[in-house]
């Protein structure tokens, strides 16, 4: 298997530093220090499930040039019985809710050769919903299980105030607490789409040349 397309297939960027940890601190401590070698985390869409596994594999290249990100499709694409298992020792597949029959035996049959052979190798999996609601293959499930399981937490008004304030900082936007805090209290509390929503009124507020306000963001909100 060609090693480079496949490590094209996310963005370079994605970095545990720019993750919002707040409530999920274990989760990105374990994760950094690869100190299990199976993996599970899950958690509602727009948690920051996907840029945790792309955070895990560029570390993985980083310090070994041994990581990759899959999800369904790509599993849907090729074999992945041709991954060579020396080249990538860390192994990570998004979204296995998602994954059709024919991909969950191919992943089942994945976690074997690694187990089965004692070998040096890394899963980190993630699904939206917890597996043991899910429709997910009774022995994957078992395989998925016989590892390390993490529920992303949902954040409270306090802490997605105070994550949202991180994020504009970092980003240079100039959203003050009372505005993030109305934001909270009137959208949905889900921190990807919050974000989503703070750059979108940040970008209204700049084409409109005015300062972010909570009148603004009721216009916003409106429009």
């Amino acid at each position: 298997m060609n090693k480079q397309p496949l490590l094209d297939l996310f963005d370079q960027e994605y970095e545990f530093s720019s993750f919002i940890a707040t409530g999920n601190e274990l989760t990105v401590v374990s994760l950094q220090s690869f100190s299990t070698q199976f993996t599970h985390i899950y958690g509602d869409s727009l948690t920051g499930k996907t840029h945790l596994l792309k955070s895990w594999v560029n570390l993985a290249n980083r310090r070994y040039n041994a990581g990759i990100y899959l999800t369904p499709d790509d599993i849907a694409q090729f074999s992945i019985y041709d991954i060579d298992l020396n080249t990538y020792r860390f192994i990570a597949i998004d979204d296995i809710d998602n994954a059709a029959e024919e991909q969950q035996i191919a992943i089942f049959d994945l976690y074997n050769r690694i187990k089965l052979h004692n070998l040096d190798n890394y899963l980190l999996t993630s699904s939206t919903i917890n597996l043991n609601y899910s429709d997910l293959r009774v022995d994957l499930k078992t395989r998925i299980h016989s590892g390390v399981i993490f529920a992303l937490k949902i954040l409270s008004d306090k802490n997605l105030v105070t994550a949202l304030s991180i994020y504009a900082k970092r980003e240079g936007i100039k959203f003050g607490d009372h505005e993030i805090e109305f934001l909270v209290n009137h959208c949905n509390r889900n921190l990807g789409q919050l974000i989503q929503i703070l750059n979108d009124i940040s970008l209204f507020a700049i084409s409109n040349k005015k300062s972010i306000t909570v009148h603004l963001i009721k216009q916003y909100l409106q429009s």
